[in-house]
């Protein structure tokens, strides 16, 4: 599993190397990193996708290739794999005391709030189950807990103003994510 990010505060979306399945500058440029990760990672041009019901996309001819796309201000992300993944960013923001009580309900450990919400998001993507609001996730001394046992997971810190996350039963997902400069996903 590779999984790349990149900055795009300050990109035209006109210059996006691929559109987008979103009417978002964001899914612009996640698609557009999606191309030139999956020629980094597979050596391929991006094949043509489609969606599952849900929203994730998949690759019809080449149903070993396995990926999911995040998007927030200013960040856009991609998980490649050759298994089902899982993944998110998460612009940090103030959040209304509802919306971070009702996120923040059930146990957690030590997890923040925005690493919670990336692991929700990566283990929906993956699996297509559970409520956002309540995924079973805790991290106590270090140690992170999935919902599920044999479920690989991990945050990241290291784009600067966002969580992010990812989720795998197969691989373990990499201890860092690659960066790629905002040029390439522009023409």
């Amino acid at each position: 599993m590779r999984i790349f990010w990149t900055e795009t505060t300050g990109l035209d979306p006109a210059r996006a190397r691929r559109p987008g399945r979103r009417s978002t500058p964001e899914s612009a440029f996640a698609w557009s990193l999606l191309e030139v990760a999956a020629r980094e990672t597979w050596d391929v041009s991006l094949p043509e996708a489609a969606a599952l019901p849900g929203g994730k996309p998949f690759f019809p001819a080449y149903p070993s290739l396995h990926v999911s796309l995040s998007h927030t201000r200013g960040v856009v992300l991609a998980a490649l794999s050759e298994h089902p993944v899982g993944a998110d960013a998460e612009r940090r923001r103030p959040l209304r005391a509802a919306t971070a009580e009702r996120l923040f309900a059930a146990d957690h450990g030590d997890l923040e709030l925005f690493e919670l919400w990336t692991l929700r998001e990566s283990w929906f993507k993956l699996t297509g189950a559970g409520d956002l609001r309540d995924i079973p996730f805790s991290r106590v001394d270090g140690i992170l807990s999935p919902p599920e046992p044999g479920a690989r997971c991990r945050v990241y810190a290291e784009i600067p103003g966002c969580a992010a996350a990812a989720c795998s039963f197969a691989d373990d997902p990499p201890e860092r994510l690659q960066f790629i400069d905002p040029a390439r996903i522009c023409t």
